[in-house]
């Protein structure tokens, strides 16, 4: 194989953007082009007539195996997806991590069989822009079930203001009513001279207390319409326990 890199196609390979890499079933290696030297720091007569398993432990693990296996009779090219498999070299990144690559092994025939040729490209940037592309889709999705949440929680508590001012009304009608009949009681009494002023002051006295808690169920209820409270107040908590 060294002997014929000085063909055209083959150096072609060696200053193609993506890492090239050739070995026969024994894995030795026998093509290690520039990029691959770049990525990797291995270089080429480092790499050149050894065990490519030996350099790159992943390629020993039996996911690997078994799908290779099958390039050295000439069977259809493998692809290693970056998103199942990340990488098959050992290529560090400047930050310690590794590059993610996108890996298609080749049989390539010889005289006495096949070669497999690994062609690695370097997918980190497209990946990284995916990721960012699927974090800014689930970020909109979330701050959308959010707003949805919140829309259908300001619904919620509209109509519990609702129901809350109509019940609230409906209550304050009794204390209401019953003052006004009292009072009406007392102006008849009075006209017929019938009136015992002691017993007056004590009711009018009982009617101002029910009148102060009439104002200040009022006032609850205007601070809940104001501030869209959706709580009882205590007011009428007490009134509705009673």
């Amino acid at each position: 194989m060294t002997q014929i890199l000085g063909n055209a196609i083959w150096n072609v390979l060696e200053y193609l953007p993506v890492g090239v890499c050739i070995t026969d079933s024994d894995y030795s290696v026998h093509f290690w082009n520039s990029c691959m030297e770049q990525w990797t720091g291995k270089k080429r007569d480092e790499m050149i007539g050894t065990d490519l398993r030996g350099h790159f432990s992943r390629i020993n693990k039996t996911p690997f195996q078994d799908r290779l296996k099958s390039i050295f009779t000439g069977s259809p090219p493998v692809v290693f997806s970056s998103q199942f498999h990340t990488y098959i070299f050992d290529a560090p990144l400047a930050d310690g991590s590794m590059r993610r690559q996108q890996t298609t092994v080749l049989p390539l025939e010889h005289q006495a069989g096949y070669y497999a040729m690994f062609v690695c490209e370097d997918v980190t940037n497209l990946t990284t822009e995916i990721q960012a592309c699927r974090e800014m889709k689930n970020t909109a999705l979330l701050e959308l079930e959010a707003r949805k949440k919140a829309e259908y929680g300001l619904l919620v508590a509209n109509e519990d203001v609702l129901a809350y001012i109509a019940e609230a009304t409906v209550r304050l009608k009794t204390p209401v009513s019953m003052i006004e009949g009292i009072l009406r009681e007392m102006l008849s009494e009075a006209e017929k001279g019938d009136c015992n002023p002691e017993e007056m002051k004590a009711i009018i006295k009982v009617q101002i207390q029910v009148a102060a808690s009439v104002v200040e169920n009022l006032r609850e209820l205007n601070d809940a319409i104001v501030t869209g409270m959706t709580e009882i107040p205590a007011a009428y908590r007490s009134m509705n326990q009673q």
